[in-house]
């Protein structure tokens, strides 16, 4: 699992990047042509919202609903990755208190 380096707080910005850190641009993956494009984006989506997730069981519905997203916005994903992590991280949190 993909972790940001430093602690993870609240967004303040629209993320250009759909995993930490959230406020860089990602990568180019160059020119693939426009549906390669779309497939190559959508597998890495799906990738970065699996990744705060990694350990919890999904249900068909859970991942239909992953596929659902990893179609939205760079923002959109990033911000939901980005609550995810911030969501885990509280639950350590709270576990060591």
């Amino acid at each position: 699992m993909s972790t940001a380096q430093e602690p993870l707080g609240p967004l303040d910005e629209a993320p250009r990047n759909i995993r930490p850190p959230f406020d860089q641009h990602r990568p180019d993956i160059g020119d693939l042509g426009t549906e390669r494009w779309r497939e190559l984006r959508r597998a890495d989506a799906v990738a970065a919202i699996r990744e705060p997730l990694a350990g919890i069981d999904l249900g068909t519905y859970d991942e239909r609903i992953i596929e659902w997203l990893a179609h939205d916005y760079t923002p959109t994903i990033g911000a939901i990755v980005s609550l995810l992590y911030r969501a885990r991280q509280a639950g350590r949190d709270e576990a060591t208190r």
